[in-house]
């Protein structure tokens, strides 16, 4: 304290521009170096998708690929069959992705929809007529805080033995939702409706009620009111909450091991596959494999950028 007092204003003021400087550089380089580890593991995974088998286990390793190749890439679509010198059995093995593919696509997207419909129409209920009360909201994300795990096994036995069990004893016909799209979908949507209505009750919560009242007023029903006047004021939220629901669809993979075998499966279980003893070793399809997983993610974010940006501002600035 001594020392500042003795500094004119303009020493003192340099003095904590520079201290602050400083924490600046600090709090940079502490964020230049969590993106290294965060990235890392990305870019090493990408550019093993483009090695050549030689180089997938070399030492020390090559950071870049010698001879880049697409024949990881040709694997995995079926393009070219793979080398029986890599792996046990390998050839044996099916390691197309377009099965994985179109599952993970179809079931991605109609749960994502589902869940974004029902979810809307329930943020609004709760949202203008406050149905379940004043805490309601919050005690519906509580319930999507449970860990899967806990539900998967439970979920197994309804879908496994007593939907069958019950369906055979009142109409005479088994009917199982184990390994199945409606399954998997139902499931998809119950897990992430939490999710959609939390995140749309932020931004129906920002469209004035004036409005609707004025559109009542006019003759307007309340269907009419929501799809000519709430939806598309809501409709960059909608877009955020989508992409953020598809990803968690995208990304999940306990309830899709658990819930299916062999008729539905998702990328993630397909890249599973790879720790087994023969497929293990193929570490070039298995980052090829990965880095399809993750192209879908990164173009939808590119594609609605300008959708995200208005829609977490839309649905974060209070009136």
């Amino acid at each position: 304290m001594a020392v500042l007092s003795s500094l004119s204003p303009e020493q003192a003021k340099a003095r904590r521009a520079r201290r602050e400087s400083r924490r600046r550089i600090l709090r940079h380089l502490a964020l230049l170096a969590w993106t290294g580890i965060i990235v890392f593991p990305i870019y090493w995974m990408v550019m093993t998708s483009f090695k050549d088998s030689g180089e997938w286990v070399t030492w020390p390793p090559n950071w870049i690929p010698n001879e880049p190749t697409l024949l990881n890439y040709s694997q995995i679509f079926a393009f070219a069959q793979v080398d029986s010198s890599q792996a046990r059995q390998a050839t044996e093995t099916s390691f197309t992705i377009w099965k994985g593919l179109g599952d993970s696509v179809f079931v991605c997207t109609t749960a994502s929809l589902v869940a974004l419909l029902l979810g809307t129409f329930l943020a609004y209920s709760i949202s203008r007529f406050n149905v379940g009360g004043k805490y309601f909201r919050h005690t519906i994300l509580m319930i999507r805080m449970i860990p899967p795990i806990v539900i998967a096994i439970s979920i197994l036995m309804y879908y496994a033995i007593i939907i069958p069990f019950v369906t055979a004893a009142l109409i005479g016909s088994r009917i199982s939702l184990f390994d199945t799209y409606i399954g998997l979908i139902l499931i998809y949507t119950v897990t992430t409706l939490p999710f959609v209505i939390w995140m749309m009750l932020t931004f129906i919560d920002e469209v004035p009620y004036t409005l609707e009242h004025a559109a009542r007023m006019m003759g307007a029903g309340r269907i009419t009111v929501i799809w000519k006047i709430v939806l598309p004021l809501v409709a960059s939220g909608m877009v955020v909450t989508f992409l953020f629901v598809f990803i968690l669809n995208w990304a999940e993979f306990l309830l899709a091991l658990t819930l299916t075998h062999p008729d539905v499966t998702t990328l993630t279980v397909l890249l599973n596959k790879f720790q087994s003893a023969s497929e293990g070793r193929l570490y070039g399809p298995q980052a090829a494999i990965g880095t399809m997983i993750t192209i879908p993610v990164v173009i939808l974010g590119m594609l609605i950028q300008k959708h995200l940006v208005k829609g977490f501002s839309f649905g974060t600035i209070r009136k």
